[in-house]
């Protein structure tokens, strides 16, 4: 049977509306019965989930919170709360003085301030009717906080404690959370603006949307229609007569609802991982920005040596949380990017051995080489790469291997070196390919979890 052509897959989309909610029990069947080398492309998005004893929540993140600190009345203000599936858009966020603006809509706009305790937002507000009526946390708070904490704390195996203002307590203050990430960083992961920004398309979002797109037609993303990503313009019109492709195209810049509809359809694992090399790649380059730039060194929250450093650990912890703890076997594809975005990471490590920022500052507060390769065996990358199927790696090997003379010539630990290049040599030893069922199955932690483990929707 022939496959369908790309204007065929697009048809396929759901695009009237935000897809609807699941329950718990089928959303675990179909985890547990999924085909691994089948695509993780979907029409539905998870919902808040709770159980019967109220005391267990699970995210459209799939982060797990426990209710167990809440008193009675904030349950079952979080049992309001999420009664009505999300169909939420981030529109855009904003900084202010000692506070942040996030603008959600459903369609009906709201916003959610967080900030200092001397700004007045120190417990996050929202502007809608249930909050006005102090019924706390609302949904919008309760699926904000929850988007943010899946990017600042990355998947977790144990449940996040829930706090009476809808954010976990191991986020710690929510504006301290994101002022240190950088607003515009957690801007780029939610795939939203910041407000105040250049009228021209954002990167990300061109960037995102040709991803989009040359997954559908199947073809690599840098070949994909150089016409229109060589020089993007969203067009006096978003129609454009005689190029379907090109009308989406546009579209997809500049609506955020149809953007935010074809990001769900298509959100996979492989996206993900994706993803987090992007994080990697505007950490480094908030890093370079701070080196030309004596001014970004004196600021309250420098994108430094160490924020950087910070940033490309989580990323990698991320990768790693992500192969071991998946609802599901990860798929070839999947585990490929993952050992693309390790070996990217690294190899970005590796040209990083060069001092920047001010001079009187300690080495490993200058030296991004140094603070997270060269000074000590920290096993960064190496335990990461180790848990990807050989087969996923191979494709990367040569690269690898020029990685690990790069991480070797800087005078990395002999320790940290021998373990690369012990993972090196049997990569090339496997000279034949390792059966699918144990390279997908890699890390399928709570593959074979009963359903007992989370219960019904509350209703």
């Amino acid at each position: 049977m022939s496959s369908p052509s790309p204007t065929e897959r697009f048809s396929q989309l759901s695009l009237g509306s935000m897809p609807p909610t699941t329950r718990l029990q089928s959303r675990l069947h179909q985890m547990a019965n999924s085909d691994s080398s089948s695509s993780s492309e979907s029409d539905t998005e998870a919902d808040f989930e709770v159980d019967d004893d109220g005391l267990l929540m699970v995210s459209p993140s799939n982060l797990k919170y426990s209710l167990e600190d809440l008193d009675e009345d904030a349950r079952e203000n979080v049992a309001k709360a999420i009664e009505v599936p999300t169909q939420f858009v981030l529109r855009g966020c904003q900084a202010g003085d000692q506070r942040c603006f996030f603008l959600i809509s459903e369609p009906v706009e709201y916003t959610v301030r967080t900030g200092t305790e001397q700004s007045g937002y120190g417990v996050p507000s929202c502007t809608c009717e249930s909050a006005e009526r102090g019924e706390s946390p609302c949904r919008h708070i309760l699926w904000l906080f929850d988007q943010i904490t899946s990017q600042v704390l990355g998947v977790q195996e144990d449940p996040l404690t829930l706090t009476q203002d809808g954010y976990p307590t191991e986020l710690g203050n929510p504006y301290d959370a994101i002022s240190e990430f950088h607003l515009d960083m957690l801007a780029d992961s939610l795939h939203c603006d910041v407000v105040g920004q250049s009228a021209d398309p954002n990167p990300r979002r061109v960037r995102e949307t040709r991803e989009i797109l040359a997954s559908l037609n199947e073809v690599p993303t840098d070949e994909y229609r150089p016409d229109l990503f060589d020089n993007p313009r969203k067009g006096k019109r978003a129609v454009k007569r005689g190029d379907l492709e090109q009308t989406i195209f546009r579209m997809l810049l500049r609506n955020d609802d149809f953007f935010q509809s074809f990001l769900s359809a298509l959100r996979t694992d492989e996206n993900r991982f994706r993803a987090l090399q992007h994080r990697a790649d505007a950490a480094l380059a908030g890093l370079h920005a701070y080196a030309q730039d004596p001014a970004l060194q004196t600021v309250a929250r420098p994108k430094d040596v160490q924020w950087c450093a910070t940033h490309l650990s989580a990323v990698t912890r991320h990768i790693q949380a992500m192969i071991h703890t998946t609802e599901r076997p990860l798929s070839s594809r999947e585990l490929r990017a993952a050992a693309r975005a390790t070996v990217h990471v690294l190899g970005q490590v590796a040209d990083s051995d060069r001092d920047v920022g001010p001079a009187d500052l300690p080495r490993d507060r200058r030296n991004l080489f140094w603070r997270l390769v060269g000074s000590h065996d920290s096993n960064f990358a190496v335990d990461v790469l180790a848990s990807i199927p050989p087969q996923a790696l191979r494709p990367c090997l040569d690269d690898l291997a020029d990685v690990v003379d790069r991480v070797a010539e800087g005078g990395a630990p002999a320790s940290y070196v021998a373990r690369l290049r012990a993972l090196l040599g049997h990569l090339r030893s496997r000279s034949g390919g390792v059966g699918a069922g144990a390279g997908a199955g890699a890390g399928s932690k709570r593959a074979g979890q009963g359903q007992d483990s989370r219960a019904k929707r509350v209703k």
